[in-house]
């Protein structure tokens, strides 16, 4: 191989003492070879040249790598179990950004001789790839941190990375698609990007001919910029920001081996200019950058509260040109949350008709998660009043219990849905919608109360009415049967999107709400008591979850004025402390001022944000008959104290966890509520019919 006769060989053994030994078999070790030669110059003669001076462990390589052969070319190379997958996707990309972006630079690593063929000369030959390619990313503003997977990777064989590079040599910005989708399964845990058929949805309902500049406010993989450049008529800006320094690297390789260009920056540099148009997907319930800024920065809007959904709302909204919009994920929980800023939030969106549409997605549709999504479509204000479009694109789990998918009648049923409530809108037509799938609901429409954005309160599967007219002892049970429909379907929907509860942790209630016992017998005595003044709860009071005050004794006026440290307010969780342990109840606003007695306690939550009194109340109405009696049997007298309740220990998810497990408990319990309702009408309804059937009418 090193083009020397045996007898040079010999007579290099017998004058260099430090030429190599060979082993017990009589075999030389080629490594050991291979840097004796290195010293070693060769004179090589050729017809057209002349006479060329090498080396011949240059010699040696050429000869190795021209008689090695190539690997099949859909060969994995070997890692870090954890993330091989991912490293192996990351070098595609970085071969083909290499191949297209600087061909020369792609030839040089084609021709380079590793030092052997084994581990060391594979892994040799991957950093030079690696320092190729960062320059290559470098000279286009594109940072290289994604690079550094690449020294995870573990070949054995120098042939193993020849044969990858043999496989991308023809591969181009075209295959770079396939590569990203394939990330969305290889990321570890907890990380992933947006869908392909999600990431398409936003960009074909948001990109139009008035697109101009298009910003991402928190980058994954680069996948929402580049379906928005795809969707694009025109050439337009791409704008982004990332928290991670591998999602800004990683966004702009893949932008760039697509051959699209974008100004992206770290969360902590100055936010880009407006843009014409925004597509999101951030992060819901974990700390990031946006929540640092102050609460001044969302005027005039009510600050939302830390890691809501809605700080990465206002932010696009403050990033958005006159006329622009945004098509943004959002959480099912954003539509229908009870925190009072964050119903002040779509309360004010509605008003200035910012809101052009929601579309509630079917779980499933994120590798490794159950999750449901929504698209909420936002605009700059435009000072009219203008119908939201509803959209329920939600699917049922398919049998074999596989996610649901976005599949292409479903996603081009959005679109048509979507683009014709523009026309109907734009010609000043009202729009029919689509039944069992969209609506267009006047914002007057909208639930005052709650302010609900949740396509599934207004896109209704709706039971046939009872012919007009007609009107029977059964005609009058209609409205309750489509509420308890109502009821199930939504309750249906509230469970579905719960994923299974993690990061919660355990803490005692005590640490998060004031427990106090009710007022004592010698405040005010039962022969104090009166017919009128501020009405006193009792135990007998508390049924059903709620304070159900018929018949109540009263404090008079001038002794209930020294006792307003045991009033009621809305949000307080009621238990009884002596006697029987019914289930706590939950005040209501028609409860504040009431008293508590002395058999009750209160608990109040400190803060809202951090622990919702109705996830506190559904616990304690959980563990009313296990715990608390056996607090109460505890004690000589059956009596559970105060300190028993501060002690018991309680799961506290994140917030935004319990926002959705809050949501799902309240539409179970209206749907147990409408469902005792229609049970008493409908044996009302029956024994009326009975008796006219059968009583002689």
């Amino acid at each position: 191989m090193a083009g020397v006769s045996r007898a040079s060989v010999t007579q290099w053994g017998k004058r260099h003492a430090d030429f190599p030994r060979p082993g017990d078999d009589k075999r030389f070790a080629l490594a050991d070879v291979l840097r004796w030669l290195e010293s070693r110059q060769a004179v090589t003669r050729t017809r057209d040249a002349g006479t060329r001076v090498d080396r011949y462990a240059d010699r040696v390589r050429r000869n190795l790598a021209a008689a090695a052969p190539v690997e099949p070319p859909n060969l994995q190379l070997p890692g870090d179990g954890r993330t091989a997958q991912a490293d192996n996707l990351t070098l595609r990309l970085a071969l083909i950004l290499l191949r297209t972006r600087d061909p020369q630079a792609w030839a040089e690593v084609d021709r380079l001789i590793p030092p052997d063929l084994t581990a060391v000369g594979a892994r040799w030959l991957l950093k030079q790839i690696a320092a190729a390619v960062a320059r290559t990313a470098r000279r286009d503003g594109v940072r290289p941190e994604v690079f550094a997977a690449l020294q995870r990777l573990a070949p054995e064989r120098v042939s193993q990375v020849r044969g990858i590079m043999a496989r991308c040599a023809g591969l181009g910005a075209a295959d770079v698609q396939a590569i990203a989708d394939e990330y969305e399964t290889a990321l570890p845990s907890g990380s992933f990007l947006t869908p392909r058929a999600v990431a398409t949805l936003l960009a074909e309902a948001l990109i139009d001919g008035t697109a101009e500049s298009i910003y991402d406010p928190y980058l994954r993989g680069g996948e929402l910029l580049a379906a928005a450049a795809a969707a694009a008529p025109n050439k337009v800006s791409l704008y982004g920001r990332g928290a991670q320094p591998a999602a800004l690297s990683l966004s702009g390789v893949t932008l760039l081996a697509r051959g699209e260009t974008a100004d992206l920056r770290a969360a902590e540099q100055d936010f880009p200019p407006p843009v014409t148009h925004i597509l999101a997907n951030p992060p819901f319930g974990g700390d990031s950058w946006i929540d640092q800024l102050p609460d001044t920065q969302w005027r005039p809007f009510p600050a939302p509260p830390a890691r809501s959904a809605f700080r990465w709302l206002l932010h696009c909204l403050q990033r958005l040109c006159n006329g622009g919009r945004i098509a943004i994920i959002m959480p099912p929980t954003a539509a229908t949350s009870a925190n009072t800023r964050e119903s002040g939030i779509r309360r004010q969106l509605i008003e200035q008709s910012m809101v052009e549409a929601v579309i509630a997605l079917p779980s499933g549709l994120y590798a490794g998660s159950h999750i449901a999504t929504s698209i909420w479509i936002v605009r700059h204000p435009p000072g009219s009043d203008q119908p939201i479009l509803f959209i329920d694109a939600t699917h049922p789990r398919t049998p074999d219990d596989r996610p649901a998918t976005l599949d292409e009648a479903r996603h081009t049923d959005i679109l048509q849905a979507w683009r014709s409530f523009l026309i109907d809108r734009d010609a000043r037509r009202s729009h029919p919608g689509s039944e069992r799938f969209s609506v267009a609901i006047p914002k007057t429409d909208i639930r005052t109360d709650t302010c609900s954005l949740n396509p599934a309160e207004y896109v209704r599967r709706r039971i046939e009415s009872p012919p007009a007219g007609r009107h029977d002892t059964r005609t009058d049970l209609h409205q309750l049967y489509q509420r308890s429909f109502d009821c199930q379907l939504a309750a249906d929907e509230a469970t579905a999107l719960l994923s299974e509860p993690s990061g919660a942790r355990t803490v005692n209630i005590g640490e998060y709400c004031a427990v106090k016992t009710g007022y004592s017998y010698s405040r005010l005595p039962a022969k104090d008591r009166s017919d009128h003044g501020v009405p006193i709860v009792l135990p007998r009071h508390l049924r059903d979850g709620r304070i159900v005050a018929d018949d109540p004794p009263y404090a008079p006026h001038h002794l209930a004025a020294s006792l307003v440290d045991y009033e009621v307010r809305t949000g307080d969780v009621l238990c009884v402390r002596t006697g029987a342990l019914t289930p706590p109840a939950l005040a209501r606003p028609a409860d504040d001022g009431r008293l508590v007695s002395t058999n009750l306690l209160r608990l109040r939550v400190h803060d809202t944000d951090v622990l919702d009194p109705y996830f506190l109340y559904a616990y304690l109405r959980l563990v009313t008959q296990t715990k608390m009696t056996t607090f109460a049997r505890s004690t000589a007298t059956a009596y559970v104290a105060a300190a028993h309740i501060a002690q018991t220990k309680i799961p506290l998810p994140p917030p935004h966890q319990q926002q959705a497990i809050v949501a799902a408990l309240r539409a179970l319990d209206d749907e147990v509520t409408a469902a005792r309702a229609l049970a008493v009408e409908a044996t009302s309804a029956r024994d009326a019919i009975n008796r006219r059937l059968l009583g002689g009418a």
